[in-house]
């Protein structure tokens, strides 16, 4: 038993061996190595066809041209060993051979930034904070939720985020039904309300807004996607949803949604206009259900980074990919919502800038 045991030991090693032996072999005789880079920079972005999606494809879209990283092959071939002019040679006469490597570019291009979709605004202040990724987009109002928090707990969580851009503002709706009973913003007291889904910016919008208000409504964690559904069965009295309007799902509704639906004005209220500005209006001409003109909100829209562990070589990328973007955002064939983008320090919003922008901003 111990001998078999033994001779099956062996056989198994040769047999490792010899596959070694082939692989190097094989590879010896492919005479290349393909040397595949990674993206420079990771952006997280925001959910499929929303607008920090169609932005960050962009953003990838521009620098592709300019900062792509090619793809190289190393070749290896044998030439004469060349030593003072003089071709060495052995005692036979023939030439002593040594192997040179050579790399040389396939075509192929691999992409400076690397895009990442996402479950919403709250799941992407989780990444950067973690610093997952080198830069994001934000709702301000997540930032100054996680501010207000921080007051209450040793680390702080918003400490080393910088601003790198504003990035336009996104409508705040509170959707609800025409015969929910629900006429104002004060009507919402002891009402189930959809809030979004926890990851989403929706849902600190929705609770930055109770808190400040000192509303007394119930909140429902659901996302935008289950929210009508909830809504028409009577699971949820009215919703919140944050979003650049016009919102495409709100534009094109079935018409026996429209007849069914309405918006309700928010409050004005000091806190609020702190925080978000002046009010904004929503009419007809943003939905054609809309029968009369509602006031809201518009949250600021932030193009972020976190200076944690950042290194001068991030620095410089992101730099890189900023100067792209400033030469390019007006160009045809990119999202439209760039046309509200400057590049400019916007003195409403109380956050530290990255040092990196004072190249742009003047």
């Amino acid at each position: 038993m111990k001998l078999t045991f033994l001779m099956s030991f062996i056989l198994t090693i040769l047999l490792s061996l010899t596959s070694i032996n082939l692989n190097a072999q094989n590879d010896e005789d492919n005479g290349a190595a393909q040397v595949i880079p990674q993206p420079k920079l990771t952006i997280v972005s925001g959910f499929k066809g929303g607008s920090y999606y169609q932005m960050a494809k962009d953003m990838q879209r521009m620098s592709r041209k300019e900062l792509g990283i090619p793809v190289m092959v190393t070749e290896t071939k044998e030439v004469p060993t060349i030593e003072n002019g003089d071709t060495l040679k052995d005692e036979d006469g023939e030439p002593i051979m040594e192997e040179i490597e050579t790399k040389k570019p396939t075509g192929d291009t691999i992409d400076f930034l690397n895009v990442k979709d996402s479950d919403g605004s709250y799941y992407n202040f989780l990444k950067i904070n973690k610093s997952d990724v080198d830069l994001t987009f934000l709702q301000y109002d997540v930032l100054l939720y996680e501010d207000m928090k921080d007051l209450k707990r040793k680390f702080k969580k918003v400490a080393d985020i910088r601003i790198l851009l504003p990035v336009g503002v996104e409508h705040i709706h509170l959707i609800t039904t025409k015969d929910s009973g629900i006429e104002s913003f004060s009507d919402l007291k002891k009402k189930r309300v959809g809030i979004g889904s926890t990851l989403q910016g929706t849902n600190i919008t929705a609770k930055y807004i109770k808190e400040k208000t000192k509303s007394k409504w119930e909140d429902v964690e659901i996302p935008y996607d289950k929210a009508f559904r909830a809504l028409f069965n009577g699971d949820i009295d009215a919703f919140f949803f944050v979003g650049t309007a016009p919102i495409n799902d709100l534009a094109h509704l079935a018409k026996s949604m429209k007849d069914k639906i309405k918006l309700i004005s928010l409050p004005e209220n000091d806190a609020l206009k702190e925080a978000y500005g002046d009010m904004v209006t929503i009419d007809n001409s943003y939905y054609s259900w809309v029968d009369k003109p509602v006031k809201t909100y518009a949250v600021k829209a932030l193009l972020v980074t976190s200076v944690r562990g950042q290194t001068p070589e991030q620095v410089e990328n992101i730099a890189k990919l900023m100067r792209i973007v400033k030469a390019n955002k007006d160009k045809p064939g990119y999202f439209k919502g760039w046309e509200n983008v400057k590049f400019e320090e916007d003195p409403s919003i109380e956050f530290e800038y990255h040092p990196l922008m004072k190249e742009f901003f003047h």
